[in-house]
């Protein structure tokens, strides 16, 4: 290989990826699979997709096209060159918006191309799950549909055009010919000619078996797509593309068909006692036209209510149901999406389907049941444990008269092969996705997997269904096209396969001749961990290894657009940089699949971008909190190499700070701004020098504190003294007593020690675990006695209510730390629902914008503040955007200075500079207010500074 991996340095613009590690990470997808590729080029642009293609022929290799990797069904690894579109050629070519077409790079992703095509009352239709990072030339090769099929088909109805390149080199446009073109075309005598006359001879002369053996269900993506051109007069190829997974050509570019934006949408929400009822409702709802019918079984509705974003969203779930249906509608008229589903409901409560409906139209509730929908295939992938529930009969699509029978026999296969699952997804076409439970590392689940296959396909064709709805054939259910296909047919695939690739090199193994579905598992009876000692406990998953598989490979963490997750992947676009790589790395790491063990400066490698925001412990459906992970390997790596000067300044800044505040802040402050200062840091500390270091008080907030006098009669509460607050920023700690002692509350400090932020974070966490004990017993003084514990600092409360009650030893006293520390805007406001006070506060803005701790956003949410300002006389507005780069010591680092502006340049920074110019700026976070200000050159507060009614002043 390694005359391949010269070739491919010497010609290619973009990366080209040839470490073991990086080729373990592009190993796997969202699948059970795993083979490693030969090398990983992401092309800079198309010039570098041809020359790659064209080494690969003098090398002889095969080649893998790649987009964001969440197949399910085994479609994007191989042992081939893999070519990763998804970090360059990503941009719209060509918007025509009179026409409704838009010409884009393969590796756009479906949700960025829809925000684009927003502000024309356009879109790409096909809505796959995965849509946020879901690349355009991927859901053209696995044909992808999603929610909204029933209305909009799939994404082979959408593609107008493919412009691909064969392994040969040759380049062909794919577009609709009438026959006359056609005909042309099959006149050329060169290799294009070859290809256009050679499949029209397979078409004419296998029609009629063609007809005979594609499935008439809408839902089919099985095969080659030969039953698009026997019912039409013109052909085109671009729909033979459309599903071939990478085996025929590989695409340059798309045309895309788009279609209006629906005017008005609603939602009803059917709740069932019995699983089977809500699948006998699909059949008369259709009646009433709607835009999708999805359902969710009780385990996603189960694992919806805990998992930290979608436990917020879960208030439209009444009881405890069997399964929900997810009903949608849309339609130009706003009476018309409204007295359909009014009518259907009344329908179902007549024939005594269901036990409640309830309806929304678009809003904050629309969307909240959108996103549980959404959340579905993470959040069934995430069930703790060995066992996980697995895609490989999910894909079956049953003609919905059937569709009742056809499921309560697949659950009667599971139960008789002694297996409980679970299901969701596209009820409306007869896609319900059930996934059986299974542990493929115990021999007896790898023969229960393959049983299963086996029953469930033959219950497929007994109902007349498609073994592949949407999801693919892969290497799970390519095994089964012979079969389902028959002799004739699946001989006309291979010489369609030959026609393009005669030397099959594109994505061998796929749709034909693959090898059997139990080779290349991703896990398998020989898979062993090498379980790391640990300091955390992990009591939800079990253990360090099991946190690291809680990882599924959706690549939720790969959304570019909403959400916090992950800020580094989206300033990079590096696999290794996004949750999902380091989640493997770490797998692959702990399993003797790399040389070297998680104390590797390569894992440290993978690792230093994590920012530890901990928005994966939230927004990954499967609650992946790399944060943790990431500081279980800093440990490992310090206690095999050791720390740096940095790592412990870093980790003594708290001792710092109680040194240097008071009579000494102006002597350091002066000092840390002076150039031969900053010069020292840089040199000996690694800080960057355009950096300054957050300056300290000359009155501590300890000591002010102690002068006041004023005392209540009211509830005791402790307000935490954090390092920020106490020795850099009192004035916070002075808004937040104010407030407090205003609304007749007794505040009493709790001056007990740093909340191990700093060590939790940089990964020392020995020392964490014991200065953190002491300093968790001072704090139980108030504990015990129930009184509230509130903190500013949101990383310091995710320290002491997240991360420090899992490294002390006394499990009481970290359960006391959880239940006892509050946010403070989070216990005011349960304060002002439960009618303790009546919080209305004045301020001297008019106009806020409010950036949330990354640590807020994921662990305790931004709605406490949201509706806090909504009582006042502020006009208070969430800036959506993500992390600001800053992330503690992070933005400091001089080896990080360019990626922490990346990432707050994506949407923080520009948001503030577009400001109106009334609006003032506030950020939660102390880390956050110094990121704001040395980029954007406002100075941000925190929100308490911004209050000015305090009665009692």
């Amino acid at each position: 290989m390694s005359a391949l991996h010269q070739s491919l340095r010497q010609a290619i613009r973009g990366e080209v990826l040839t470490d073991e590690t990086s080729l373990g990470l592009y190993s796997t997808d969202a699948s059970v699979y795993q083979i490693r590729p030969l090398a990983v080029v992401c092309p800079w642009d198309e010039a570098d997709v041809k020359a790659a293609i064209k080494i690969t022929a003098e090398h002889q290799v095969s080649i893998l096209p790649r987009g964001g990797g969440t197949s399910l069904a085994g479609q994007t690894v191989g042992r081939s060159l893999v070519l990763d579109f998804s970090k360059h050629l990503n941009q719209v070519i060509e918007l025509n918006v009179e026409e409704q077409w838009v010409r884009v790079q393969p590796g756009m992703v479906r949700d960025e191309l829809n925000a684009f095509l927003a502000p024309h009352g356009l879109h790409f239709a096909p809505d796959p799950a995965t849509s946020s990072r879901a690349n355009v030339g991927g859901m053209v090769g696995n044909n992808s549909s999603g929610t909204k099929s029933i209305l909009y088909g799939k994404t082979v109805d959408h593609v107008l055009e493919a412009k691909v390149l064969l392994a040969d080199g040759t380049e062909m446009l794919m577009e609709s010919l009438d026959q006359v073109a056609y005909q042309a075309k099959c006149e050329q005598t060169d290799r294009e000619g070859d290809i256009y006359r050679g499949f029209a001879e397979r078409i004419h002369q296998h029609r009629e078996e063609i007809e005979k053996r594609f499935p008439k269900v809408m839902r089919r993506v099985g095969g080659y797509n030969l039953d698009e051109f026997i019912h039409t007069e013109d052909w085109n190829l671009a729909k033979l593309i459309t599903g071939s997974e990478g085996t025929l050509a590989t695409t340059l570019e798309l045309k895309l068909n788009l279609v209006p934006l629906p005017r008005y949408k609603s939602v009803c929400v059917v709740h069932y006692a019995e699983l089977m009822e809500a699948i006998q409702s699909v059949t008369p709802m259709l009646a009433f036209r709607p835009a999708a019918i999805e359902i969710l079984d009780d385990t996603v509705v189960r694992l919806s209510r805990e998992n930290l974003t979608t436990q917020r969203a879960c208030h439209f779930i009444e009881g405890d149901p069997a399964a929900i249906l997810i009903v949608e509608f849309y339609s130009d008229d706003e009476a018309d999406v409204r007295q359909r589903p009014l009518a259907m409901i009344a329908a179902l409560k007549k024939k005594g389907l269901g036990y409640a409906y309830p309806f929304f139209t678009e809003g904050p509730e629309y969307d909240d049941v959108w996103l549980i929908r959404k959340k579905g295939l993470g959040l069934m992938l995430g069930i703790k444990g060995e066992k996980k529930p697995l895609a490989f009969i999910e894909d079956a699509g049953i003609p919905t008269d059937v569709l009742p029978e056809y499921i309560d026999k697949v659950l009667a296969v599971c139960k008789k092969h002694g297996t409980e699952a679970a299901m969701y997804a596209h009820a409306s076409v007869g896609v319900i996705h059930v996934r059986p439970i299974l542990d493929l590392r115990q021999a007896i689940d790898i023969e229960r997997f393959e049983a299963i296959a086996r029953d469930t396909f033959e219950l497929v064709q007994h109902y007349g269904g498609s073994w592949s709805g949407e999801h693919g054939d892969g290497l799970v259910r390519s095994p089964f096209n012979r079969e389902y296909f028959g002799e004739t047919l699946y001989g006309v695939f291979k010489e369609i396969k030959a026609l393009f690739d005669p030397e099959n090199r594109m994505n061998p193994g796929k749709i034909v001749d693959a090898p059997p579905m139990r080779e290349n598992l991703r896990y398998g009876t020989t898979y062993q961990d090498q379980s790391p000692k640990t300091h955390f406990r992990y009591p939800a998953e079990g253990s360090f290894d099991n946190a690291v598989h809680m990882c599924t490979g959706v690549g939720e963490c790969r959304k570019i657009g909403a959400g916090t997750m992950c800020p580094s992947f989206k300033a990079t676009r590096k696999e290794e940089d996004s949750t999902r790589g380091r989640a493997n790395a770490l797998r692959l790491a702990m399993s003797g699949q790399l040389e070297e063990g998680l104390g590797s400066e390569r894992i440290q490698e993978v690792m230093d971008l994590c920012l530890s925001c901990k928005a994966c412990k939230s927004e990954c459906p499967s609650n992946v909190d790399m944060a943790r992970l990431k500081g279980e390997v800093r440990q490992q790596y310090y206690d095999e190499h050791g720390p740096s000067l940095r790592d412990r300044m870093i980790r003594d800044s708290a001792k710092m700070a109680k040194r240097f505040a008071g009579e000494m802040a102006g002597l350091i402050n002066n000092l840390q701004g002076g150039s031969l200062f900053k010069l020292v840091q840089s040199k000996l500390l690694g800080f960057d020098s355009r950096r300054t270091l957050p300056s300290y008080t000359a009155e501590p907030f300890e000591d002010w504190f102690a002068q006041q006098k004023l005392k209540t009669a009211g509830p005791r509460i402790a307000l935490f003294a954090d390092t920020y607050l106490n020795y850099h920023e009192p004035v916070v700690g002075k808004a937040a007593y104010k407030l407090l002692t205003s609304l007749g509350y007794q505040v009493e400090l709790a001056a007990v020690g740093c909340c191990q932020r700093p060590k939790i974070s940089h990964g020392f966490l020995r020392e964490a675990a014991s200065e953190g004990q002491k300093m968790a017993q001072s704090l139980d003084y108030w504990l015990r006695e129930g009184v509230p514990v509130l903190v500013c600092e949101p990383s310091c409360a995710s320290a002491l209510v997240d991360d420090l009650p899992d490294l002390l030893g006394d499990p009481a006293l970290g359960e006391r730390l959880s239940q006892g520390i509050k946010p403070i805007e989070n216990f005011l406001l349960a304060e002002q629902a439960s009618g303790n006070i009546s919080l209305s506060f004045s301020s001297e803005v008019e106009s806020l914008l409010i950036h949330g701790h990354c640590h807020q956003k994921a662990l305790f949410g931004m709605e406490a503040l949201q509706k806090l300002f909504e009582a006042s006389d502020t006009k208070a507005e969430i800036i959506d955007a993500g992390c600001c780069g800053m992330a503690g010591s992070f933005g400091y680092e001089k080896e990080h200075y360019h990626i922490s502006a990346q990432i707050g340049e994506q949407k923080l920074f520009p948001a503030i500079r577009e400001r109106q110019a009334s609006a003032q700026v506030a950020a939660c976070g102390f880390s956050c207010r110094h990121q704001i200000e040395h980029f954007t050159g406002v100075q941000a507060k925190h929100w308490l500074e911004y209050i000015n009614h305090y009665p009692l002043f």
